[in-house]
């Protein structure tokens, strides 16, 4: 297994309700020890599900010593970061030195050429020494990669050798990136999993709330059992396609479980940011009594 097959969800950050939004450190440790007793085969910490962007440079240290110190020796880390080439090397030499196993890496909207993105990801690569894995979401990075560019990424180290597909509906860019030869996993809180599987997905990237039930998704589509993950996949559909219309609405939802979970005190994102509304948190609600009535793994009594 590769450091980035498999089902690897990405951390969700509790805060405090109060003015600052302090991240609430004990509960972090419990998201991840819940994802570890759903079997994960790893998670994936300070991604887009984690609100990154609004931590400082001490907070992402700390954030990276306490999913560290929580994952030990059961199951390996992996970091998410972005930036100039100067900010994400130094970030990727502290998730390096701090014991991840790799890196998820946005590109540089600054990087306005094909060779200016590969000399920044060669860069990182060499200062860290650990896996990159490109994250190729060109909504929330302003670029767009051509296969031809992450296929000169590759060819340029072999340490950048993944790419995290997160643009809907591109299946054929999906494919395109495995018979390149690259390492592909699917992003997009895992909406088209099963379809980014049979394009040669090797895992996945989710958010902690469908953390487990991608895993058992995975687990029976990679055993054969297709018709079984079908069922469970139209079973979270639903709730699935709400949480994934827009980062807010993937946070915020994911949120609102875990509290119901008793795992986050709060369903706090850090300012500026918006809640969910009355009519929002009703729909929500329902979808996720239908989950734990159905007995979904991570909803309810599981």
């Amino acid at each position: 297994m590769t450091v980035f097959e498999g089902v690897r969800p990405v951390l969700h950050t509790p805060f405090a309700d109060v003015p600052g939004e302090t991240i609430l450190w004990g509960e972090l440790v419990q998201l991840v020890e819940r994802m570890l007793a759903a079997g994960v085969d790893g998670v994936v910490a300070l991604g887009l599900a984690s609100e990154a962007w609004a931590f400082s440079e001490a907070e992402r240290a700390r954030y990276i010593e306490t999913v560290a110190e929580a994952c030990a020796t059961r199951a390996p880390f992996l970091i998410g970061l972005d930036g100039t080439t100067t900010v994400a090397t130094e970030r990727a030499r502290l998730a390096s030195r701090l014991g991840a196993a790799g890196l998820m890496v946005l590109p540089p909207r600054q990087a306005a050429t094909r060779d200016a993105q590969v000399r920044h990801f060669a860069t990182i690569a060499d200062a860290a020494g650990i896996p990159i894995l490109v994250q190729d979401s060109p909504q929330v990075s302003g670029v767009t990669l051509e296969v031809e560019t992450l296929v000169a990424m590759a060819t340029a180290h072999p340490l950048v050798h993944a790419v995290k597909s997160e643009i809907p509906g591109a299946g054929a860019k999906a494919s395109a990136i495995h018979a390149a030869g690259l390492e592909l996993v699917a992003g997009w809180g895992g909406l088209a999993y099963l379809e980014q599987v049979s394009r040669g997905a090797v895992g996945c990237m989710p958010g902690c709330d469908l953390g487990p039930a991608i895993v058992a998704i995975d687990r029976a589509v990679r055993s054969g059992d297709r018709p079984g993950a079908e069922a469970l996949y139209r079973r979270i559909l639903p709730f699935l396609s709400l949480a994934t219309a827009s980062l807010d609405l993937l946070l915020l939802t994911a949120k609102r479980h875990l509290r119901r979970e008793g795992i986050f005190s709060t369903e706090v994102l850090r300012q500026p940011a918006r809640r969910l509304d009355d009519r929002e948190a009703r729909t929500v609600d329902a979808l996720l009594d239908e989950l734990a009535a159905a007995r979904v793994p991570g909803f309810g009594a599981d």
